[in-house]
């Protein structure tokens, strides 16, 4: 603030209830000008004024503003009031500089009303002068109450600079994540922007953790005060993972922004996939005598496994070369642990050496088809007699059955044998097993 040297003195006037003469402070002595001060024109005075909405709380003194520039006080002066001070009582109220300018103090009365209270102005009167400029104190005071003195302040100050006030500077940043993977950040960085920095100034970007930065970035704000940056690790690994923050320096004010907190985390591994295991058959017994394989609870078992859970498997088995035995052909579905299997016997015990031969199997089971064989074999130790091992004939009806198996294999008898189904069936299926036992006992070709 530039102070007025040798300025004269300024009057003040302050109105009571009762109107007052306004009072002028004697004239200070004529100085020479200088290039700091000018005499004022005319002397400088306070008249009367309103109180201009001043309240004050219960036993003290209020203004009606704490501070008003120069240009505000000549034109509204300051509004001085008091509540809950002793009623009807006459105060001698005072006015007084409180920072050494040139200004005379001023001395008034006012009295209070029924409810303590009293109401009174200081108003400037013309044009807006610099040696108002300054602290003042207000002072109440009075003989009849015990809590007097009661006071307040007020400041009168030069007003707006010459020079435009920079605009407010609150600058923010924001991320557009704030959870990367090493390899994510390694790629792309982060992507910073800003506002409430200093309007086409220089701010620095800066990413780092408690020990050290990371990266900086220097940018310029627009018109608006906003920023727009990307950091990334320049450093030849991949920033290890942790927890990092962002923050943009105003260059123009030396203000940071506050931080904004971001993760690193590790990249996922991923586990390695087990191999599926390959789907597996197994031919058991992989030779059988024609007397156990007629038998039911004999035969070969055809299993498989590693299959898909609920996957259809189907089990073809076919005789090699030439034979009138009839192709088995069946489909089950596998169970919870990817198994299914089925028992393969023939159907015609009266007739076992019928089923002499090598035969093929080929299991389906999803995309993968698995190949394995069997044969049934002449027993060696069976001799030439019949089943019961008596060598001769059932019945008389089949006097060829007793020639050591060599019943023609004719696709009509063989076939009658199994009623037109043929001579394989699944084991451990109970209907089937009903069903087909049935034809065979009332076809008489397989008798």
């Amino acid at each position: 603030m530039k102070k007025l040297a040798l300025a004269p003195a300024v009057a003040i006037a302050i109105t009571g209830l009762a109107a007052s003469p306004v009072i002028a402070a004697p004239e200070a002595p004529a100085s020479a000008p200088s290039a700091d001060t000018q005499p004022a024109k005319s002397p400088v005075q306070l008249q009367k004024g309103a109180a201009h909405g001043a309240t004050a709380q219960a036993g003290k003194i209020g203004v009606s503003a704490d501070s008003v520039t120069v240009d505000e006080f000549a034109e509204n002066g300051i509004g001085i009031a008091g509540a809950g001070l002793e009623a009807d009582t006459e105060y001698k109220l005072t006015v007084e500089p409180a920072s050494g300018q040139n200004v005379n103090a001023y001395e008034t009365t006012v009295t209070t009303d029924a409810e303590g209270a009293f109401e009174d102005g200081v108003e400037a009167v013309g044009d807006a002068n610099p040696a108002f400029v300054g602290d003042y104190k207000v002072t109440v005071t009075s003989d009849s109450d015990e809590n007097a003195p009661y006071s307040t302040s007020f400041k009168v100050t030069e007003g707006e600079a010459d020079e435009p006030e920079a605009p407010e500077v609150d600058p923010k940043v924001s991320l557009n994540a704030d959870k990367f993977t090493e390899s994510e950040f390694a790629e792309n960085g982060i992507k910073v922007t800003g506002e409430g920095f200093t309007p086409n100034s220089k701010v620095t970007v800066v990413g780092g953790n408690a020990t050290s930065p990371f990266a900086t970035n220097e940018v310029e704000a627009d018109d608006e005060g906003k920023i727009s940056a990307t950091l990334k690790f320049e450093g030849d690994e991949a920033l290890p993972a942790g927890d990092y923050s962002v923050w943009g320096v105003d260059q123009e004010s030396e203000t940071n922004s506050p931080a904004q907190d971001f993760v690193i985390t590790e990249d996922e591994t991923e586990e390695p996939t087990a191999p599926v295991e390959e789907a597996k058959l197994t031919v058991s017994p992989e030779s059988i005598t024609p007397a156990d394989f007629v038998k039911e609870d004999k035969g070969v078992t055809l299993a498989v496994e590693n299959c898909e859970p609920g996957e259809d498997v189907r089990f073809l088995v076919n005789p090699k070369g030439e034979s009138s035995v009839t192709a088995f052909d069946k489909t089950v579905q596998a169970d919870d642990e990817g198994k299914a299997n089925v028992n393969v016997y023939g159907t015609s015990a009266s007739n076992a050496s019928a089923y002499v031969g090598e035969y093929d199997v080929t299991v389906t089971c999803g995309d993968d088809e698995l190949i394995g064989d069997f044969s049934v074999e002449e027993d060696p130790n069976a001799g030439g007699g019949d089943e019961d091992g008596n060598g001769g004939n059932d019945d008389g009806d089949n006097g060829d059955a007793g020639n050591g198996g060599d019943l023609p294999r004719t696709g009509t008898e063989l076939t009658g044998l199994v009623g037109g189904a043929g001579l394989l069936l699944i084991g451990g299926v109970a209907v089937a097993m009903t069903m087909r036992r049935k034809k065979v006992a009332k076809d008489p070709a397989e008798i």
